[in-house]
């Protein structure tokens, strides 16, 4: 980012008030220019930072405009700072100084500058050298906002990935391989310094099962005992399990606080948020927005958010109980979101009605009590949880979007798909539901199996995303027989998941067979579409619009668009997204598109 010009100004209306200050009106000036320095303020603050800042080189008129800037955004680009491994890790990066610079800019001009609504900032790894300074853009954040108004977003690790559990598909000679990774890779895979999500079939990524408790049981005698009860309430004389690890004193509760060593092996040293951020009306009375992501909370188990809406946790690496006190200190929370907290293990929200849920990849949570009198909106993923992972108190009638994403290999077994459909029955009146997994029929093209998909009465947006081969007409069918249990569907959206390349690894081909292999379409005009009869009701009636995303052209994709588009009059809206591939072949697929399609007057979008 660029440096500021932090020189007072040489202007007479840089003195006056913030609310003050405009333009004077000129035969030569523009009319943008001429708004006051709140609205100016106000319409830089939707932009990064540094694209803010740049409105200073405009003219003497933007030169201090950005003291008016509410929302601080700053995200650090991939590469920018090339000399992090060789570099005094004492040192603050290259980015960390753009940070600070950028805030204090908001001070260029006395003035003054506005209150702070919100501090975005997004890092590839915070060091050492960053500790200092990123408290002192929370300082600064908690001493500029108005009460309850800040949102405090901190990524210290944007680009970690969120779980090492790959959509896979079972594959002839790969049924029994990589079903239990060694230690070594099981940890890394849980602490997400795995390489990034991909659909490279070989056997590392083929399968993965997650046993990655081994780097997490070591430090944490007391698991088995639940959290929220004696163990994240002190431990007595008289109570059993470990006296010296969980208990009241304060080196002891330090010592508890203070992360496994096995669990920071491998890993990037990790922040601990600074206590300002929890110092009363100083920090925690200002909080309406907040999201940490790789770092430790430490907040006192006394520390309250009479303001925070939305709080969002993700590889945070706190015990599970410190993690339930901080969620349960905040009265107003709204909104809660977990991402890949593995030492969280149980999770009790009784107190709070909040309104959306979101658990992801948190592989090592077992048990959820939410209140769900007021729940609106809620997302899981990860592996297919037991029927006893989550108990909802007051029903579930109030939820209108659910999205289950079940991660991993695909469902198959009959115990996996009763664990299902169990889940999904909890949901009854959902308006939006999004099923996602390894294939496109979420384990429904199972003939072996007799479980029925639950039905659905108020639903009317059905997304389903996952992987349909090109010879898997068992899905086809599979999606058919969902459908019938969808009484009043009217939007149904279906986004397929790239196919695997299977590419012996003998050698490199010629330059034409790589650009032959570089696209994703598999069209065949050749094959013959074995469509099944349809007998869903609200396909015929109700389906007013149909979305095709990363359509690839397989036979199965085409039978199945073939079987939607030839049994729904009513539809008045087609969108269909190619995979990349030749421009040919996307035509041959729109034309055979348009000719499915009963409703000619439909409206037609394809990309």
């Amino acid at each position: 980012m660029e440096d500021y010009d932090c020189s007072p100004p040489d202007d007479e209306l840089s003195s006056g008030p913030l609310k003050r200050r405009r333009m004077e009106p000129s035969a030569g000036g523009d009319r943008l220019s001429r708004l006051e320095d709140l609205v100016l303020g106000n319409i830089l603050s939707f932009l990064p930072a540094k694209e803010a800042g740049r409105a200073a080189l405009l003219s003497s008129r933007w030169r201090h405009v950005f003291a008016a800037v509410h929302t601080v955004s700053l995200d650090e680009p991939e590469g920018t700072d090339t000399d992090k491994y060789y570099r005094d890790p004492k040192q603050p990066s290259s980015f960390s100084n753009a940070v600070s610079l950028a805030l204090l800019a908001r001070h260029r001009r006395c003035g003054g500058a506005a209150p702070l609504r919100a501090l975005r900032v997004a890092m590839d790894g915070c060091r050492a050298g960053d500790s200092s300074a990123v408290d002192q853009w929370v300082s600064y954040a908690v001493q500029q906002a108005a009460p309850g108004c800040l949102e405090l977003d901190l990524r210290f690790r944007c680009r970690r990935q969120l779980c090492g559990r790959c959509y896979s598909l079972h594959r002839a000679g790969h049924e029994h391989q990589a079903q239990e990774p060694d230690a070594k890779s099981a940890t890394s895979e849980c602490l997400g310094d795995s390489s990034p999500l991909t659909t490279d079939p070989s056997p590392r990524n083929t399968f993965y099962t997650l046993s990655c408790s081994s780097a997490l049981t070591n430090s944490e005698p007391n698991r088995s005992k639940p959290y929220g009860q004696s163990s994240c309430q002190g431990s007595g004389p008289n109570d059993d399990g470990d006296n010296s690890v969980l208990s009241t004193s304060s080196d002891d509760d330090d010592d508890r606080r203070r992360p496994p060593p096995s669990a920071t092996q491998g890993r990037l040293p990790e922040h601990t948020v600074t206590p300002v951020l929890f110092s009363g009306t100083a920090g925690c009375a200002k909080l309406r927005s907040l999201s940490l992501s790789s770092c430790r909370i430490a907040a006192p188990a006394t520390a309250t958010f009479p303001c925070l809406e939305t709080l969002l946790l993700s590889h945070v690496s706190d015990p599970g109980c410190d993690v339930e006190w901080l969620i349960n200190g905040c009265p107003r929370l709204a909104d809660l979101t977990i991402e890949a907290c593995d030492t969280v293990t149980e999770l009790f929200i009784l107190s709070l009605p909040i309104r959306r849920l979101a658990v992801r990849c948190c592989h090592m949570l077992t048990t959820v009590f939410v209140n769900a009198s007021k729940l609106e909106s809620f997302e899981y993923r990860g592996r297919v949880p037991e029927t006893s992972f989550l108990t909802m108190h007051g029903g579930s009638t109030t939820v209108a979007y659910c999205k289950i994403d079940i991660c991993g290999e695909e469902v198959s077994s009959e115990e996996e798909h009763v664990k299902l459909m169990w889940l999904l029955q909890l949901f009854q009146n959902p308006k939006h539901l999004h099923l996602e997994s390894a294939r496109l029929s979420s384990g429904m093209s199972n003939q072996d199996v007799l479980v029925e998909f639950p039905t659905f009465s108020s639903l009317r947006h059905l997304e389903l995303r996952g992987r349909l081969p090109d010879n898997d007409i068992a899905s086809v069918k599979a999606v058919s027989r969902i459908l019938e249990h969808t009484l009043s569907l009217e939007v149904l959206s279906l986004f397929f998941h790239p196919e695997e390349n299977d590419r012996s690894d003998t050698g490199h081909g010629s330059l034409q067979e790589d650009e032959d292999l570089a696209h994703n379409l598999s069209y065949n005009p050749h094959s013959i579409l074995d469509v099944p009869s349809a007998t869903a009701d609200c396909l015929r009636s109700k389906v007013r619009e149909i979305n095709l995303v990363h359509y690839q052209g397989g036979r199965a994709q085409r039978t199945l668009a073939k079987l939607l588009l030839c049994n729904a009059p009513e539809i008045v809206m087609l969108r269909c997204e190619f995979a990349e591939g030749p421009l040919w072949t996307q035509t041959q697929l729109m034309r055979e598109i348009k000719r499915w399609v009963i409703n000619k007057s439909a409206n037609t979008h394809f990309a």
